[in-house]
């Protein structure tokens, strides 16, 4: 029989549900609301995946990855996640009483970064770091193939390392001059606003400034280098300590394509150690799939 899993990215709005084959083949896709109500959640994604499978008779099922928008512990449980409202909840154990096969959990952008390293922009390669920069700024780190989670589940939070371009503006965290201060689409909409003539502008987005600097526009060209600074500078830290073959870009501001790829690997190459400093950068490929195939590379890839 065809082996399959399936991938879960559960967001604060929806979840995002696809059936993978063993070979990377993506053969169902689905989304739907997220319930407020946790058991409701699960009954749901439960139902959805008995449905999908009625489809396919010819195939087992291994399991379930489930992406999460918090830390998860040992591959189940989530402690505290607020998109979601959920306190204590054990996926794993929540879903696969329902579903009746194996699942392990995720934070999803780790779950994006083991997708983009199986069938993504870094198929094969072993030891990645995927960046999502969009309204704030996450992180996947993979390690010989592997998610690196940490003890509770906060690793690659790196969008909350600290860097030495705005110590006096406060995140989101409660902490002060973190990279997604800067380099966040949120951060870059805030430096921008600044000049004008953003100032005067009723509702700005990352593409407003980005386009402008591309026209010319010296003060919007001073915004985006700097939130690219600032991601070489983060990635070169980051590459002292897991030492990646690979750096992907994703996420909304992502699209800027090399006009942000470039200036952030130049950005790295200022500062990387030497001995770290072999390094491929590209952007992710995936998009909103990236979770939905690193669901199943959890199954898939160990």
């Amino acid at each position: 029989m065809k082996e399959v899993c399936f991938g879960v990215d559960i967001g604060g709005t929806t979840v995002k549900l696809g059936l993978v084959s063993r070979e990377g083949d993506l053969l169902d896709k689905r989304e739907f609301p997220t319930f407020r109500d946790v058991d409701a959640t699960f009954d749901d994604i439960a139902n959805h995946m008995r449905q999908v499978l009625d489809t396919f008779p010819g195939c087992f099922c291994v399991g379930a990855g489930v992406g999460v928008p918090g830390p998860v512990v040992e591959q189940s449980l989530v402690s505290n996640c607020v998109n979601l409202g959920w306190k204590d909840v054990y996926v794993a154990q929540e879903l696969s009483s329902r579903a009746g096969v194996p699942v392990r959990a995720a934070n999803d952008a780790n779950l994006a970064a083991l997708g983009e390293a199986w069938q993504g922009a870094g198929m094969g390669c072993r030891n990645l770091v995927l960046l999502t920069v969009g309204t704030g700024i996450g992180g996947g780190i993979i390690c010989d193939g592997r998610i690196i989670a940490g003890s509770s589940g906060g690793g690659g939070e790196v969008g909350h390392m600290t860097v030495p371009f705005h110590p006096e503006w406060q995140c989101a965290c409660g902490r002060m001059g973190c990279l997604e201060v800067t380099a966040s689409a949120t951060g870059i909409i805030r430096a921008a606003r600044q000049f004008s003539p953003f100032k005067e502008m009723e509702k700005v987005n990352a593409k407003d400034v980005y386009d402008a600097a591309a026209a010319g526009d010296e003060n919007a060209q001073a915004v985006v280098k700097e939130a690219a600074s600032a991601l070489g500078y983060a990635a070169a830290l980051i590459s002292c300590v897991v030492n990646p073959e690979m750096i992907l870009l994703g996420g909304g501001v992502s699209a800027a394509g090399s006009a942000l790829l470039g200036p952030v690997e130049a950005a790295f190459k200022e500062n990387a150690l030497p001995a770290c400093a072999n390094v491929r950068f590209a952007l992710a490929q995936l998009g909103n799939n990236a979770g939905i195939y690193g669901g199943a590379a959890m199954f898939f890839t160990e």
